[in-house]
């Protein structure tokens, strides 16, 4: 296995410091320490460089908010943008392709290319291929970021990875909070990694008939209900070692008749839905949009919904909904509903 070193001189160069900045400050261009930055370039990139060469940088303290993301609740951390998420962007700028280039083909999340998009079109190959096995396993992993232990995590990375300097910046953002905060930049490829190992032993060595994994949702097909029982059993024990717990509501569907619940959508042999909690908040957005109850960006709060619809047996249910609201937009965005 390479173990990839020298690479400080290239996380610390000035241009991959201003790359980093141009990618963090994208759709933030409005915050206060962005126009900060962007009023000198060259002295606030300049002063991360020396922190860093120096080794004075260091992880800030987080901003910790509770926030709705879909039904969940979620603890979401927030570092400031100057320094840290500029560092950030300016390390995984440099280790991202040597993460990405060990993982399996069938992960996904905060990959290029690698979305719930491609996601759902290689789940939907074999869902709707003749030898599709019947039944799938679904199962989740309970609080997975909060869950990782950070030793076994830095353990994994040194797998990788040995310039002492990049290390030394890996281990302080880490060391900055146990497990994975939701909100780093960081903390969605290191999930990535941390779950690579069980992504090949599951390859490998158990060898289902299909496989997928998005962060910490997981689906494995199989010929039989008693096969995926046995392979739930088998993924508990090898999540254990890596003090991983799956939720309770793991279920194994039946394909054909259920379809698999995955990435947003539901999928069978001869048709996609999309999930049902998707529909139940589209419906509402138009109840809301249709009693005037305004939302700050009606097109836009449609257009994300869309964005689901078009890549499903989904045109009824849009048509149905969007087509009576097309009196509050003007006539030249209609045609984008």
């Amino acid at each position: 296995m390479k173990r990839h070193g020298n690479l400080w001189d290239k996380i610390t160069d000035i241009d991959n410091l201003r790359y980093a900045h141009q990618q963090a400050r994208r759709g933030k261009s409005f915050y206060k320490e962005v126009k900060m930055v962007d009023s000198d370039p060259d002295r606030y990139l300049t002063q991360i460089q020396n922190a860093l060469l120096d080794k004075t940088f260091t992880t800030s303290p987080y901003e910790i908010e509770d926030r709705f993301d879909g039904r969940k609740m979620r603890t979401i951390y927030k570092l400031p943008y100057f320094p840290d998420r500029i560092v950030q962007h300016a390390l995984l700028n440099v280790i991202g392709g040597i993460l990405i280039n060990t993982f399996i083909r069938d992960t996904f999340q905060s990959i290029p290319g690698r979305g719930t998009t491609d996601a759902m079109r290689r789940v939907k190959r074999l869902v709707r291929s003749d030898n599709c096995p019947p039944f799938a396993l679904k199962i989740d992993v309970k609080k997975y970021y909060p869950s990782v232990n950070n030793d076994k995590l830095k353990a994994m990375v040194r797998r990788k990875i040995k310039c002492a300097d990049t290390l030394w910046l890996i281990d302080d953002i880490l060391d900055s909070m146990p497990g994975l905060p939701i909100g780093n930049y960081t903390s969605q490829h290191f999930g990535n990694l941390y779950l690579n190992q069980f992504d090949w032993w599951m390859k490998q060595q158990v060898k289902p008939a299909g496989y997928f994994r998005y962060c910490d949702d997981i689906v494995v097909f199989g010929d039989s209900r008693k096969d995926l029982l046995d392979i739930k059993a088998q993924v508990e024990a090898k999540l254990a070692e890596l003090d991983l717990t799956i939720k309770p509501d793991w279920r194994v569907y039946d394909v054909a008749h259920e379809g698999v619940d995955f990435v947003g959508y539901v999928f069978k042999p001869h048709a996609t839905r999309v999930r049902q909690n998707i529909a139940a908040s589209f419906r509402k957005t138009c109840v809301k949009l249709a009693a005037h109850k305004a939302l700050k960006e009606p097109l836009s709060s449609l257009m994300a919904y869309k964005g689901w619809f078009t890549r499903c047996n989904a045109k009824r249910l849009w048509r149905a909904h969007t087509m009576p609201l097309l009196y509050l937009f003007p006539r030249h965005l209609r045609s984008a509903l």
